[in-house]
């Protein structure tokens, strides 16, 4: 799908997302809380403009309908989100293991 630290950026927006849905489903977030920390328009154009993959950006622009959905057509907000879900973990699949990976680098550090 993408180069060693775009495939990383990819990967970690999409496991974001996947946990942020996995919360809305299970009622452990709000539809505004996960807009608070991802799920914006907002966020979205900036991922595109990071270089993030389409079709992950995608994921975040259709997350923002969510709310619409839950006031518009509420019996419809779990399959929506189901949907979401599966696109992300598709995604998450297609992102190709990079066999030269560091297992060094830390995403949190304190030197930086």
């Amino acid at each position: 799908m993408t180069s060693h630290n775009e495939g990383d950026s990819n990967k970690l927006v999409l496991v974001c997302s996947l946990g942020l849905l996995e919360a809305l489903k299970a009622r452990l977030l709000t539809i505004n809380e996960c807009e608070q920390y991802l799920f914006t328009p907002y966020s979205a154009s900036i991922l595109e403009r990071k270089g993030i993959n389409r079709k992950v950006t995608e994921i975040v622009e259709l997350a923002c309908e969510l709310e619409d959905v839950e006031s518009l057509r509420p019996e419809r907000l779990d399959a929506n989100i189901d949907d979401l879900i599966n696109k992300a973990k598709n995604c998450l699949r297609e992102i190709e293991y990079d066999p030269d990976f560091d297992f060094e680098r830390k995403w949190l550090d304190e030197d930086q």
